[in-house]
């Protein structure tokens, strides 16, 4: 795991030393071991190494081949990448490392761009391929690691964080306000979109070609289907266990100690299983608790340590973990408001005091089915009678919700979202978003307002959705949020939260195998009458205590409490009427009944209330870094 950056100028003056390392200083959270850089002209590269692999000098970035025509900087780690090493030593390559880094470099002089096909891991990359003056940029199949890139004028900058780009004097990161509706529903950026002018992600599966100062994105993965010939159930079920315990050995492979996150939960629980079979010796475990039942799992996590043998510890967070949310946010390359990312951020410092590395939960729920409120068929095809009457019982129940809150009418609301059960796409991105468009309209100042409808409109969850027809209603959705929401909330927050303490997190239900195998399998495997991962559930419930195979319970902080009791004077710093007014993009009295609502009691509002405060503690960090930000409300284009 490190920080990879550089440039390349296509007005062909010499990359310069001190932009590059600026560069690598902005990173030096993701790389706290080792620095390095390359320059050839006008292309620079600067890297920041965490040492997982091979701890000798010899993992040094960035890294050639034997004649030096062709240089890397990588972020991530490749799984079962030992066999790939033997077949390039038959072909004649030599290695001074035992890094799998050292790997991508010799595939690449095997089989050019298409190496990348025949890679497995998580990984970020940038290669300068010296001979024919191009540079490539890529990233891994689901977007575990981030890589960012931003075109000024001739100059192209590349990052594993967009702050790092700060460092080149052609870029100016500006806000973009049109990616700040995008954010407002979401709670986080969607992929295609930016917060930031100009900034773009190279997309999961896809590589960067750039020649000529022109960058060409090519895809060269795509989420597969169901299989038209499925494994039996209880196939699939021996199957599912044996695949997971292949994949968790893959990702245990490290020359430092290796610990797992055990949320008390059924994925974290399954990760630590296969871990502690594999590893001789202690295994570290680490969980967080929070006051009161409905968000602390740590029961769970303590009978699931000792059924498992781990050495476990614990964080207790109470609303004082809400201080060091501006600095989270300042972290954050843009506005971030998954409140988990809290309880991350904290736990992951602690585990740093003991591992190097932890492999985490995350990806079971997107693959598996976890989320039966959302991924069950409520409406449309596969629903029955039973799921459309819980479909318009939520609706009805939001509606009256937002229409209390915000204010617009119960009627207005009710009919909009009744309109929306009818469109797949509308339904689902609303399952997704903290905020309906008509809350928008009523939450925007009136010269951004217009704008909901047609950020609404261009909804990449929406997008997805659409592009992912077909049969199979519960696969629809999960193919749909390994695209979105996992990328963009989760592998984000995962990423984020652990570099920024100076760990790696490996994520073993996203290993390439494992991911489409799951998706072959029909959706009636993975969620069925309000119950998800089926399927993962069958495989474990006799391996694992009983608190590890209860219902999904989340992995939340208990937000809404924490704003009703000391976290109050966070909504009053940040949401006062006279900030909102200066900043001119949301309607002072309407958020100002949303506060009043939630301090109230009535109804638990703190996710769009996170949101809003996010968003201002984000803007406020960039005007300290001295980022322009236009008058918002000003910016927002019309639209005819």
């Amino acid at each position: 795991m490190c920080g990879l950056a550089g440039i390349l100028r296509g007005d062909g003056a010499p990359a310069a030393a001190e932009v590059l390392r600026g560069m690598a200083g902005a990173l030096a959270h993701r790389g706290p071991d080792d620095e390095g850089f390359h320059q050839d002209g006008p292309l620079g590269l600067a890297h920041r190494r965490l040492s997982i692999l091979d701890l000798t000098p010899a993992g040094h970035q960035p890294m050639s081949n034997e004649d030096g025509m062709v240089w890397l900087v990588y972020n991530g780690q490749l799984y079962g990448f030992e066999a790939q090493r033997e077949w390039l030593r038959g072909r004649g390559h030599r290695f001074r490392s035992r890094t799998d880094t050292e790997i991508l470099v010799h595939l690449y002089e095997e089989k050019g761009d298409d190496f990348v096909r025949d890679i497995d891991g998580m990984f970020a990359f940038a290669l300068w391929d010296a001979r024919r003056r191009r540079l490539l940029l890529g990233r891994d199949r689901l977007g575990i690691k981030p890589l960012y890139y931003v075109r000024a004028g001739r100059v192209l900058a590349f990052a594993s964080e967009a702050r790092a780009l700060l460092a080149v004097p052609e870029v100016s990161l500006r806000v973009d306000p049109r990616g700040l509706v995008h954010y407002l529903y979401q709670s986080s950026v969607p992929g295609g979109v930016s917060t930031i002018e100009g900034l773009r992600q190279v997309p999961p599966g896809h590589v960067v070609a750039v020649e000529d100062g022109v960058p060409r994105e090519t895809r060269y993965w795509t989420v597969p289907r169901e299989t038209a010939a499925p494994p039996t159930l209880p196939e699939a079920v021996d199957a599912l266990g044996a695949r997971l315990r292949d994949a968790v050995r893959s990702h245990l492979v490290a020359d430092v100690p290796v610990g797992t996150f055990l949320s008390g939960g059924l994925d974290s629980a399954a990760v630590t299983l296969q871990a502690r079979r594999a590893i001789e010796g202690p295994l570290h475990t680490f969980s967080v608790r929070f006051d009161g039942p409905a968000h602390d799992e740590g029961g769970a996590a303590q009978e699931s340590a000792r059924a498992l043998g781990t050495i476990h510890h614990e964080l207790h967070l109470g609303p004082e973990a809400l201080a060091a949310l501006p600095a989270m946010v300042e972290a954050m390359d843009e506005p971030f408001a998954v409140s988990s990312l809290i309880a991350m951020h904290h736990l992951s410092r602690l585990a740093r005091e003991h591992v190097k590395v932890v492999l985490t939960g995350d990806g079971a729920d997107e693959i598996l089915g976890g989320y039966p409120w959302r991924h069950e068929p409520d409406w449309g095809r596969g629903a029955g009678t039973r799921a459309r009457l819980r479909g318009l019982a939520m609706a009805t129940l939001r509606s009256g919700r937002g229409a209390r809150a915000l204010g617009p009418g119960l009627a207005t609301q009710m009919a909009s979202r009744l309109g929306r059960l009818r469109h797949g796409d509308e339904r689902y991105a609303e399952i997704v978003c903290a905020f309906t468009p008509e809350e928008m309209q009523e939450l925007l100042a009136p010269e951004a307002a217009a704008e909901a409808r047609s950020v609404w409109d261009e909804s990449p969850v929406r997008r997805a959705y659409l592009d992912e027809d077909g049969p199979d209603e519960v696969n629809r959705r999960l193919r749909t949020d390994l695209r979105t929401t996992l990328v963009d909330e989760m592998l984000v927050k995962v990423d984020r939260a652990t570099m920024a303490a100076g760990l790696e997190a490996r994520v073993p239900f996203l290993d390439r195998t494992l991911v489409e195998w799951a998706m072959a399998l029909p959706g009636r495997y993975k969620v069925q009458q309000g119950l998800g991962k089926i399927l993962l559930r069958r495989a474990l419930t006799s391996d694992l205590p009983a608190a590890a195979v209860r219902p999904k319970h989340g992995f939340n902080v208990p937000l809404g409490a924490w704003l009703r009791g000391p976290g109050r004077a966070l909504l009053g710093d940040t949401l006062s009427p006279a900030a909102l007014a200066r900043r001119g993009l949301l309607r002072p009295q309407a958020v100002t009944r949303l506060v009043e609502a939630h301090l109230a009691g009535r109804g638990d509002h703190s996710r769009k209330l996170f949101t809003l405060v996010v968003l201002e503690l984000w803007l406020s960090a960039r005007e300290r870094a001295r980022v322009p930000a236009p008058a918002l409300a000003t910016a927002v284009p019309a639209r005819a």
